[in-house]
């Protein structure tokens, strides 16, 4: 090739999809990059893009291209080093390069990551699109006969020294740190330049970023680093304009969900202004539905005035990572205050807004009592989810600092990221991360313990599915932590249906920890524990398998254990015989009632009609009313005809998530995750006066009918 010809360059966000599809995001991050490129180099580069890794494989094989450049994050970081050797292969000459967030931030470490990643020639610190840009124009002029490439350092950019990669002293060449793009317009925009459109094909979920930067500091994210203090925006003009960029193609595609980038949206008040874009959005292509994003971590009143627009297409984030001031000052985190906290989920309730807060499992200085103690604070705050995170001792952050290691005695073990593993071109690829399991504050026993409890909230909590018995267990004045703590000290008294759950959870949780990631990746590469992988018996996200398959396919087991719970109150705390007996038959009334609101939910082979029954308690107004209330106070003189229905759009949109995802536990695990609220997956109730005449009409095995006297 001549030096005439255009610089042949693949971009390449790359997800494993071997179980199923796990990054499903449109790859707005090398869109970024390839379309600033684009409009500083011109034709002096032609541009492709992938995001599937057997596609850009055949791509290599077929003509291998000049400069690679591939994302770097946990869950593809190997996947792409495999493909930069498989490049390298086809083309010796092949300039490789990787850039993303999975990088470490001091020289001595960034030394031993590269060594570990020989497929590799270049690294990009921190943002892309400066830097490599500033890589490729040194290509070019490499190819022109000046021959610098590998001698003086490019900004952004870091390599190792060719000839003494070998050596027993290899030498990092590392450019100086570019300056962060301020207005950020001048990245042109990769969904309205076109460059993005071969990724809506149905399979992909829209990605949208309208600023850059967080000015928190927090440890175990590598947007704590201070090069990301400073807050970026991209025009509003040019975000309303993606928005309607997008719309069409999800009408098209009859996709519902979307992803905002921003590490705080809601914080700014312009952030107002893309909501109503937004809502306007939804009436006119059904577009977005479901929005998954990270909101502002203080100023809540501002992000739930801003975010109210759109209702519970969105929940707001309430992450506090810990509830205990020590754990936060070590990990230099400040939260809001646990009154305000309170006020601000009480506020949330009372619109009929969700709340989501996040807690992670082993932050230094977190023991088993102040972390239960903060689940605890936090159901008592109203929070509708309690996402419970194991720590990622991630690149890029201070988790891989040996000497706050050492500080806190963190150890960590390994195992695959989430279904983040394939074979590509013959070869058996997995990527893992580093997980915390214990500190000088908390044992591994202690952890696994946590998880056990992390898995319980998740189950029941979390969206709802079995609110009507806590509220029930409520008046009996039994909160939600303390029905919680019976059914996980119960356990082994549940249905096998349960305790098949947790046996399962349990052995898979320690089961896919590995003291080093060598051990780990020998082991799956065999063909026997491979096919475990490959049918999704390990290797998915535990709780959310598990929470899958409770919802899916034991809820009834799940309803009876949690009614034996509520039975046991009610013979605990009345005395009355008559009341107590009342009592009893409310439990059985309740478990059918939920039974039918769950009935085939996310359970491709589960019952879709319409399922009716009959009761003398108006159930609705009763979940309305303040926490505590009987249901006695809700009784009525007359039955109430009841019925439990899967809506057009539910059914609608349960196939497009089988179709996109599948239907086996990890792809619902899936499905959980891309989901803003589950609970929008639950039948629809509606009730009204019972008619015997049109009793006789409906079809028994449609509803169960239910009369209790009063």
């Amino acid at each position: 090739m001549t030096a005439k010809n255009p610089l042949r360059v693949f971009f390449c966000d790359l997800t494993h999809d071997t179980v199923v599809l796990v990054s499903d995001t449109i790859p707005i991050n090398i869109g970024f990059i390839a379309s600033y490129v684009k409009k500083m180099l011109g034709n002096q580069v032609e541009l492709s893009l992938f995001k599937y890794p057997n596609r850009v494989i055949e791509a290599i094989q077929l003509d291998p291209p000049d400069v690679i450049a591939l994302s770097n994050y946990s869950w593809n970081s190997h996947l792409s080093e495999h493909v930069a050797g498989i490049v390298k292969k086809a083309n010796p000459y092949a300039v490789t390069v990787q850039g993303g967030t999975n990088f470490p931030h001091k020289d001595e470490h960034q030394l031993k990551f590269m060594m570990r990643r020989p497929n590799t020639d270049f690294f990009i610190e921190y943002e892309g699109e400066v830097a490599v840009t500033n890589l490729l124009r040194r290509i070019l002029e490499d190819r022109a006969g000046e021959k610098t490439l590998y001698v003086e350092p490019i900004p952004g950019c870091l390599t190792i020294q060719p000839e003494t990669r070998g050596t027993n002293h290899p030498h990092l060449i590392k450019g100086p740190r570019p300056e962060r793009i301020r207005p950020l317009n001048e990245i042109p925009s990769p969904y309205l330049t076109g460059i993005l459109d071969p990724f809506f094909d149905g399979r992909l979920t829209p990605f949208l970023e309208t600023n850059r930067g967080c000015p928190f500091t927090c440890t175990f994210c590598h947007t704590g680093n201070n090069y990301f203090n400073k807050i970026n925006q991209f025009s509003i003009e040019r975000v309303i304009e993606e928005i309607h960029y997008i719309g069409p193609f999800m009408k098209k595609l009859g996709i519902k969900n979307l992803h905002i980038a921003d590490t705080n949206f809601g914080m700014y008040a312009r952030d107002k202004d893309i909501c109503e874009v937004l809502k306007e959005a939804q009436s006119r292509y059904g577009w977005p539905m479901q929005i998954m994003a990270t909101t502002g971590k203080n100023n809540k009143e501002q992000v739930i005035k801003i975010t109210q627009i759109l209702d519970n297409a969105f929940s707001v984030n309430m992450s506090v990572q810990s509830m205990n001031q020590t754990v936060l000052k070590n990990i230099r985190r400040d939260n809001i205050k646990l009154g305000h906290y309170v006020e601000v989920n009480k506020n949330l309730s009372a619109r009929g807004r969700s709340t989501k807060g996040e807690v992670i499992i082993g932050l230094p200085g977190e023991t088993r009592e102040t972390f239960v103690r903060g689940i605890e604070q936090m159901l008592e705050a109203g929070v509708s989810l309690i996402c419970s995170y194991s720590l990622m001792m991630l690149h890029g952050t201070m988790f891989q600092d040996p000497e706050y290691r050492e500080q806190f005695g963190i150890k960590g073990k390994y195992r695959i990221v989430p279904l983040n593993f394939g074979e590509y071109d013959g070869i058996r690829v997995f990527d893992t991360e580093e997980t915390g399991v214990e500190n000088k504050d908390m044992s591994f026993a202690d952890y696994l313990w946590i998880r056990g409890l992390a898995l319980m909230v998740e189950v029941l909590h979390n969206n709802r599915p079995f609110n009507e018995l806590f509220r029930f267990a409520n008046s009996y004045g039994i909160s939600i932590f303390q029905f919680i703590q019976k059914a996980y000290a119960s356990l082994n008294k549940a249905p096998e249906g349960v305790q098949e759950i947790f046996r399962g959870f349990m052995e898979e949780t320690k089961g896919e920890l590995w003291d080093n990631e060598e051990d780990l990746i020998s082991h799956y590469r065999k063909d026997g524990n491979y096919q475990k992988l490959a049918e999704g018996e390990v290797g998915g996200n535990v709780i959310y398998k598990y929470k899958a398959m409770s919802l899916a396919f034991q809820a009834e087991d799940w309803i009876d254990f949690l009614g034996d719970i509520c039975r046991a109150i009610v013979q605990e705390k009345t005395v009355n015989l008559e009341q107590q007996q009342m009592g009893l038959q409310q439990v059985e009334i309740l478990k059918i009632f939920v039974k039918n609101k769950l009935a085939g939910v996310m359970n491709i082979n589960g019952d879709v009609m319409r399922r009716e029954m009959v009761a003398s308690y108006d159930f609705v107004k009763w979940m309305k009313s303040p926490e505590g209330t009987p249901i006695s106070n809700f009784a009525v003189n007359r039955m109430l005809h009841y019925g439990f229905e899967y809506t057009q759009d539910q059914l609608v949109v349960r196939a497009d998530q089988f179709k996109r995802y599948g239907t086996n536990a990890n792809a619902l695990s899936k499905i959980v995750t891309r989901v803003s609220n589950v609970e929008s997956l639950f039948r629809k109730i509606s009730v009204a006066e019972y008619n015997m005449i049109e009793d006789e009409n409906i079809k028994k095995d449609q509803f169960i009918r239910y009369s209790l006297s009063s």
